[in-house]
């Protein structure tokens, strides 16, 4: 499965991050669906509605399309990134957004379990919750780079860190009694797992899910019925929340908040700039190993960078 490219156009006039693209091993993507950052530049003698301004950084709450110089849209439909946020943060900003509506009606003192923490909404739950004074325990997929993906957690500010694995021992039980109760349980459950069962559900239709599922997937479900168990409420969010890319337009009414967490440096995000000649090496690199957790960006340093892509010009 091909992870997200991020995709960054600076120009003189206009600034565009397209947050998400989702290339395959032989196609291209033109105008694909992603929430863009603007600077927005109306004609000449006008004036834009609402608070926003000639040359502010906008992003949409809806897809605008990716390798675009010029866009139009209502003011309605985009949110005003503060000032001082880098560009490449104002097109991602939909995942901390997210985040922070997730843990909305939390306080100090309270606890929340997360499955998928190596997500960008994940890693910004962690730091948020810190921020709030808010306990995090963090499961992660057990995969061979795991310690990095703890110690990175960890050093973002999550209390307790553990792949899945671990999580489905008597360990992670014993573990857990040294906590409250998690207020909340915020489980990220991929288009590819199956649907995880309600309390209550048919032994046979149990039966039948464990037969079909590959255990990467019943780990995943097992995972986030753990979670559900032992929180009081749970949400649940999908590939299209992780990385701010179909992020709610109400989700973007706590862009202020994000935005002041990121001036503050209590909430940061990882991501590697790519120049375009870099492309294929992008796409490869994110679909590879040991790249989870990381925001590939593919920054346009001028318009010729778009029209010089041959496999744009051919698309």
């Amino acid at each position: 499965m091909w992870k997200p490219l991020h995709n960054t156009h600076v120009m003189r006039t206009c600034t565009a991050l397209l947050p998400r693209c989702t290339p395959t091993p032989n196609a291209r993507p033109l105008g694909v669906d992603a929430h863009s950052p603007y600077s927005l530049t109306p004609p000449r003698n006008q004036t834009c509605c609402c608070s926003i301004a000639v040359d502010d950084l906008v992003v949409a709450k809806s897809g605008l399309g990716a390798f675009r110089p010029v866009a139009k849209a209502s003011a309605s439909a985009l949110a005003k990134v503060p000032a001082g946020i880098p560009v490449e943060y104002a097109g991602l900003i939909g995942a901390p957004c997210k985040a922070a509506g997730l843990l909305k009606g939390l306080k100090a003192g309270d606890v929340v379990v997360q499955s998928g923490a190596d997500t960008l909404v994940g890693q910004s739950v962690v730091q948020m919750a810190k921020a709030a004074g808010i306990t995090t325990i963090s499961i992660v997929p057990s995969c061979p780079d795991q310690e990095s993906v703890i110690n990175i957690l960890q050093t973002l500010g999550g209390d307790i860190v553990v792949p899945e694995q671990y999580a489905l021992t008597w360990r992670f039980t014993r573990l857990l009694s040294d906590v409250p109760a998690p207020a909340l349980a915020i489980n990220y459950i991929a288009s590819s797992t199956p649907e995880v069962p309600a309390a209550g559900t048919k032994p046979s239709k149990l039966r039948a899910l464990v037969e079909s599922a590959s255990p990467d997937e019943l780990t995943k479900i097992k995972v986030a019925m753990l979670t559900a168990k032992i929180a009081s409420t749970t949400v649940t969010y999908g590939e299209a929340d992780a990385y701010g890319d179909e992020t709610a337009a109400e989700a973007y009414d706590s862009i202020g908040d994000v935005a002041e967490l990121m001036k503050s440096n209590k909430l940061s995000l990882w991501v590697e700039n790519y120049p375009p000649e870099d492309y294929e090496y992008a796409t490869k690199k994110i679909a590879g190993p040991f790249c989870g957790m990381r925001a590939m960006v593919l920054k346009f340093s001028s318009e010729c960078d778009i029209e010089e892509l041959n496999w744009l010009n051919e698309a």
